[in-house]
Formats: C-alpha cells, sequence, structure tokens
C-alpha cells in the first residue's frame, strides 16, 4: 500500500514538473512571437538611417531559456524512455512465464 502510494507520488510529482516545464516552453514561445511580431511592425515601417557606431542588442531571453531547460528536458525525456523500457521488459517477463507454464500445463497433461 505505501508502495503504491509512494508511487502515486512520484507519477504526480513527475506531471507537476512536465507541466511547469510546458509552461515555461509556453512562456519562451510566447516571448518569441511578440518578438517576431514586433520584427515585422519593424520591417513594415520606413527605414531611418542611423548614425555609424549605433549598435543594437537583441534580446537573448529565448536563447538563454532554451539552454536553462535543455538539461531538465532531457531528464524528462530519459525518465520517460526508462519508464517505457520497464513497461517492455515487464511485458516480455510476462510472455515468457505465459508461455512456460503452458509447456509445463501441456507436458504434464499427456
Amino acid at each position: 500500500m505505501s508502495q503504491e502510494l509512494e508511487q502515486n507520488q512520484m507519477d504526480q510529482f513527475e506531471r507537476l514538473m512536465e507541466l511547469s516545464f510546458l509552461r515555461e516552453r509556453r512562456k519562451q514561445m510566447k516571448k518569441r512571437l511578440q518578438f517576431e511580431e514586433r520584427d515585422i511592425e519593424r520591417l513594415k515601417l520606413p527605414k531611418i538611417e542611423y548614425r555609424k557606431g549605433v549598435k543594437f542588442q537583441l534580446d537573448n531571453s529565448y536563447n538563454y531559456d532554451r539552454i536553462k531547460f535543455k538539461d531538465a528536458t532531457q531528464i524528462l525525456e530519459a525518465k520517460r524512455q526508462a519508464k517505457v523500457q520497464k513497461i517492455k521488459n515487464i511485458t516480455m517477463f510476462t510472455i515468457l512465464i505465459i508461455i512456460a507454464l503452458v509447456a509445463i500445463i501441456y507436458y504434464f497433461s499427456k
């Protein structure tokens, strides 16, 4: 019972982590979309010549956020892959046990 409760809590925690990373991803995409919309609006405006030496710094928050959450998304993906592999292993062992039991029953039924 406690193992089921613990597993349930772990599943809920993993789900919360996934949701938080999805929320951050949506924020990133929203920022990127706003940046692209501003960029399109700038392209629509007539060009103004600036004096030489004036430089504009781009907003690199999108790149920073992508780097910041890259490790976390890799961890979640690794956990997801481990869970899938565990399910495959359990399924294979179950099938092997069933085959062995059927063979034993068939052998002793004669």
